[in-house]
């Protein structure tokens, strides 16, 4: 058996044992297939009557589990609170919570409306300031200078219109689907080259 389905063979075994639950939702590196022996185990479990959090260690793996009593799901919850399970895969769901679950977190996702031209122009802005500001050699330009890599990587999703799940989803989807740019924002991450970095945010310009 795959090591990975094995640890998570047993985790499930483990979070059934501990919690009795009506509903497992995984999601992360377990859901999507890119789960290493270096992973967490991420899930979310509907159970009980208190909400917590389990990050006990189960068959080598951490888990990083949160629990929540099902009544939660019975009243008005934001789902913004949420996200994370948007393409999570139900691995049980006894009364149907765990499916409406996603389900509104998905048409949450949908209904978020996209930033305005005026918007993604002051972000680019943003971008060519901080750039600017990345020449000073001290403590605060190198700081700059990171703050400008990660959080460009936002920006880029505002202006492809694509809601940011966060930089791991977002660099596969960019490697998958945008080749070219991935390659320029890789460069601007591998070395710290001020030419790499300033093409990266002049291909964020020409993408407006």
């Amino acid at each position: 058996m795959d090591m990975t389905l094995n640890r998570e063979k047993k985790i499930v075994e483990y979070l059934e044992k501990t919690y009795n639950p009506t509903a497992i939702i995984k999601y992360g590196s377990y859901a999507d297939g890119s789960a290493n022996e270096n992973s967490d185990f991420d899930a979310l479990v509907i159970a009980g009557d208190v909400e917590q959090h389990d990050s006990s260690v189960v068959a080598d793996a951490v888990l990083d589990v949160w629990i929540y009593p099902e009544k939660k799901f019975f009243s008005e919850y934001d789902p913004e609170k949420f996200l994370q399970v948007f393409d999570g895969i139900i691995i049980q769901d006894q009364n149907g919570v765990a499916e409406k679950l996603i389900r509104k977190v998905n048409e949450h996702i949908d209904q978020t409306p996209a930033k305005s031209d005026a918007e993604i122009e002051q972000e680019i802005k943003w971008c060519e300031k901080m750039l600017a500001r990345t020449v000073r050699e001290d403590a605060e330009g190198y700081y700059r200078w990171h703050w400008l890599l990660m959080d460009s990587l936002e920006i880029y999703f505002d202006i492809k219109h694509l809601y940011y799940h966060g930089p791991k989803k977002a660099l596969r989807f960019m490697k998958e689907n945008d080749l070219v740019a991935f390659d320029v924002y890789f460069r601007a991450l591998k070395e710290m080259n001020r030419d790499n970095l300033a093409q990266w945010i002049r291909a964020l310009r020409d993408m407006k």
